[in-house]
């Protein structure tokens, strides 16, 4: 038995994401400021483009998302809406707790949207 055998085709190799989170500090007035994104940790996953479906429901739910990043099991630390995976230079933003299929821990699914912007 293939326990866990994964067939991917050209294009979606794992790679390896570099989980960032926003820091923050306070002045000494007491009024907070970013730090700017700081790692927190990394994931290797496939990337994949969002189906249209979801695409277009996400976008009912005012969270725009236009790709998935699919991981066996689940991240060493916790991933929270907000947070930027980062890979060769593209930023997807997280716009969902991460979705953890029948709680199983055995695939981990974030909805990003990929930004150029931030």
């Amino acid at each position: 038995m293939f326990i866990g055998a994964i067939h991917h085709v050209p294009g979606q190799e794992l790679r390896t994401f570099t989980i960032r989170r926003e820091g923050e500090r306070k002045t000494a007035s007491g009024r907070v400021i970013s730090n700017g994104a700081e790692p927190i940790g990394e994931v290797r996953a496939v990337l994949a483009a969002a189906r249209p479906k979801e695409i277009q429901r996400w976008r009912q739910l005012e969270h725009p998302i236009s790709h998935k990043i699919i991981q066996r099991g689940t991240a060493a630390v916790d991933v929270r809406p907000g947070d930027s995976l980062v890979c060769e230079n593209r930023r997807y933003i997280v716009q969902a707790a991460p979705y953890n299929l029948g709680g199983l821990n055995h695939w981990t699914i974030y909805y990003c949207e990929e930004r150029s912007d931030v």
